[in-house]
């Protein structure tokens, strides 16, 4: 199968051509029937494999417009590029120079998929008169972004700044001007000017649409447009930005700047509401309005769009938290050049268990977030040989069914891990008193409840380099149920949550409350009041020597 995408050239290229405006397209790959995941996962994976066929190994300057033909053109003959989507879903790629050194063959790899389109900005300044204008006064002169104090604050006119302005709003007591790139609105009566203000164009109070005309290397400076909605919902249209090297490349996207290293970027552009840009991987900058916000891992940038184009940026950027990770499940993250991570997570908001080990009888952790996109760190097959997913959640290690989520990047590279066994009684040296498990049913309280626990004396192991024993006085613990396990809380500020691993089993392996080391406790119910529990602390100030301490417990109450 072939996808559809089209370009607009100035001259006949390869098999794509503008004739009298006439967009020449190739076929493409369409839904047959249906919108669902599975559909969708269908047509993606089919256009990634096109691509991925045709496309590699890209040289600085190019453009890959995807066909079987390997349709590869000069990006210098290209005024724009376009992929399509509804019924159809369609993939591009460039690289682009984007501002680094013109004697290198280091680019940023630029990948366009779904309703996606990247053109040349008009070069034509707009003709219209024009006046000096300077702030005289001795303080700075708040800029806006309209005729009017209830816009937004976008910047100041420095004491002795000059600039010039190329229009005024009805009463000519608002002037717009020419600043860091961009137009704002200043108050008339602040600032300083040569000449008659009735000269000026009357623009809408909102006009913020610039009149700087683009300059620099083909596509460094670009205008980019994604579609609303397609058959596989809108977040499966964007275009994707992917470098890495020592020296930031930076590109200007609807009058926006982004400077980025070692990163993945996701850029979405919806005319009149916003430029999104979301952090796959890696960090950038992004610079609206003379106002720069970071952006990591995990987080996005939202930049307001809006003038006549609905490309301009009408605020300043906006930092968010976080994306759901169906905003990026449909990105065609594989025909990246690099190895990127292996990420899982839900397309959907439904909510999918987080468990001990591979097999859905493993005790449940918690539940996967749909705001989150989850690192693989492996795989391993269940007792009835399904796949499933190990998860980095930067604790615990986690387990999910591969066919519950949906996976992206470098997922094909993952090793087979071993899986954890089950546990069945407390690890290391002799079984504490009272015996192990109980069989039959769950003997866990189903209620918060008190325990009278005696951890008896510390048993070193290791090189313990003269260490003194550690030993805990006999104490009362908090246990209650909570999702998946139970809690449990002896003598630390906090709990530590306990997860469920077989009956009357409940496991816990990770940092200490205190955060001077890492401990592991095993707790297993003997009946509804008795409990025995094995607990390994490790210090990091001796990570060589283990403290181990069999525990029995009573219910008081």
């Amino acid at each position: 199968m072939r996808f559809r995408f089209g370009v607009i050239v100035g001259v006949l290229v390869a098999l794509v051509a503008v004739i009298g405006g006439q967009i020449v397209p190739v076929p493409g790959v369409s839904a047959q029937g249906g919108g669902g995941d599975d559909t969708c996962s269908t047509i993606v994976a089919a256009a990634v494999a096109a691509a991925a066929d045709t496309c590699g190994d890209l040289a600085r300057g190019e453009a890959c417009l995807g066909s079987a033909a390997d349709e590869r053109v000069s990006i210098d003959s290209l005024d724009a590029l376009t992929t399509t989507s509804d019924p159809e879903w369609g993939v591009a790629l460039m690289a682009l120079s984007a501002g680094l050194p013109e004697n290198s063959e280091a680019a940023v790899t630029a990948i366009l998929f779904g309703e996606t389109k990247v053109a040349r900005p008009d070069l034509t300044t707009p003709d219209r008169p024009t006046l000096k204008v300077w702030n005289g006064g001795g303080s700075d002169v708040n800029l806006r972004n309209g005729a009017g104090i209830t816009y937004e604050l976008v910047g100041t006119l420095a004491p002795g700044q000059e600039t010039v302005a190329d229009g005024r709003n009805q009463q000519a007591d608002w002037l717009r001007i020419q600043v860091d790139g961009g137009v704002a609105w200043a108050f008339a009566p602040l600032i300083n000017w040569d000449g008659d203000t009735s000269v000026l164009e009357v623009l809408l109070p909102d006009d913020v649409t610039s009149a700087v005309p683009a300059s620099g290397e083909p596509f460094e400076t670009f205008t980019l447009t994604t579609g609303t909605a397609d058959m596989c919902g809108a977040a499966s249209s964007g275009l994707i930005l992917y470098y890495t090297g020592e020296q930031p490349a930076s590109v200007q996207v609807n009058q926006v700047g982004i400077e980025f290293s070692d990163a993945v970027l996701l850029l979405r552009a919806v005319p009149g509401e916003s430029l999104d840009v979301l952090a796959v991987t890696g960090s950038a900058t992004v610079t609206a309005r003379g106002v720069s916000e970071e952006i990591a891992v995990g987080g996005v940038v939202q930049v307001s769009l809006g003038g006549d184009d609905g490309l301009t940026p009408t605020a300043t950027p906006v930092g968010l938290i976080s994306y759901a990770f169906s905003d990026i499940a449909y990105a065609p993250l594989a025909l990246l050049p690099g190895d990127l991570a292996c990420l899982v997570g839900l397309p959907a908001g439904n909510g999918v268990a987080l468990r001990v080990g591979p097999g859905a009888d493993r005790g449940e952790i918690a539940s996967m977030r749909p705001d989150i996109g989850y690192v693989v760190s492996g795989w391993a097959n269940d007792p009835d040989g399904t796949p499933w997913w190990e998860l980095d959640t930067g604790a615990q290690k986690s387990w999910v069914a591969q066919s519950a989520v949906r996976a992206i990047g470098a997922c094909e590279a993952v090793a087979e891990v071993e899986a954890p066994p089950v546990v069945v009684a407390p690890p290391g040296g002799a079984p504490p008193a009272g015996g192990g498990a109980a069989s039959g049913p769950d003997l866990a309280p189903t209620s918060n409840s008190v325990w009278q626990m005696k951890p008896g004396s510390d048993n070193l192991t290791g090189e313990c380099s003269g260490a003194p024993a550690i030993n805990f006085c006999d104490h009362l613990a908090a246990i209650g149920p909570i999702a998946g396990g139970i809690s449990w809380r002896g003598m630390e500020a906090s709990p530590y949550s306990l997860t469920r691993t077989q009956s009357n089993v409940y496991y816990y392996s990770g940092p200490n409350v205190l955060g001077t080391g890492t401990i592991t406790m095993t707790l297993t119910f003997s009946s509804e009041t008795t409990l025995n529990m094995t607990m390994v602390l490790v210090l990091n100030s001796e990570p060589n020597c283990q403290h181990t301490y069999y525990y029995t417990g009573s219910r008081n109450w």
